[in-house]
């Protein structure tokens, strides 16, 4: 219990020192956000894909005794990266009472691609710095391939799926480059982040888990 409680406390000092270096609002890039994402008390857009250990996922089967905290991103974006600390300890903090799920969507930086948030490629400062060169996949078997690498690079804890090429669950829920959802017992969005903000989702799982 000891090490755990220190990890935690090593990945809430690292999103904090990281928290300020990300956006918080859509900007001029996301301002489709607003209208084309699910609005908070709407039914979540369901959804069926293949997770990247080759089962089958259903967002209907993760609702009814749990809320559910639904993240899209890709590897290629920074936040996706750099909030994993907060998402760590927050999974780590919730993973009895609350469904965890990523959906990997294509790439939002690529390299020796168009951005589809840009007219053109958009590598990011970040990634620059970081030397991160991912390629859009051009398959759906390589974007699951992309997906299973990015889960054990980044030691994500829990179920990951990746979104077909067709972008359906990604243009659901909002076309946007790392957003977050949190999901009531019935199926409504009871959060939604245009960036992903642990902190955010933990204040919304704490109002939904006093309200059981």
């Amino acid at each position: 219990m000891q090490d755990v409680g220190l990890r935690l406390a090593w990945y809430a000092l690292v999103a904090a020192a990281l928290g300020g270096c990300f956006p918080q609002q859509a900007g001029p890039r996301l301002q489709h956000f607003d209208w084309s994402a699910p609005q908070v008390g709407a039914p979540a857009p369901l959804f069926e894909l293949q997770a990247i250990d080759g089962t089958r996922v259903r967002l209907q089967d993760l609702l009814g005794d749990k809320p559910t905290v639904l993240q899209l991103g890709s590897h290629s974006c920074p936040v996706y990266r750099y909030r994993r600390f907060g998402m760590a300890a927050l999974h780590e903090k919730y993973k009895d009472r609350v469904n965890f799920l990523i959906v990997y969507t294509l790439e939002a930086h690529p390299a020796g691609a168009k951005s589809p948030y840009a007219d053109g490629e958009w590598l990011t400062w970040w990634n620059r710095f970081g030397g991160v060169r991912i390629p859009q996949s051009a398959s759906s078997e390589a974007r699951r391939a992309q997906a299973r690498l990015s889960h054990e690079v980044l030691r994500i804890a829990y179920p990951m799926a990746a979104d077909g090429m067709d972008n359906r669950v990604w243009k659901a829920y909002g076309a946007a480059s790392s957003p977050a959802f949190v999901i009531d017992r019935n199926g409504h969005v009871a959060l939604r982040q245009v960036w992903l903000d642990p902190t955010g989702i933990a204040q919304a799982l704490d109002r939904l888990l006093t309200d059981q």
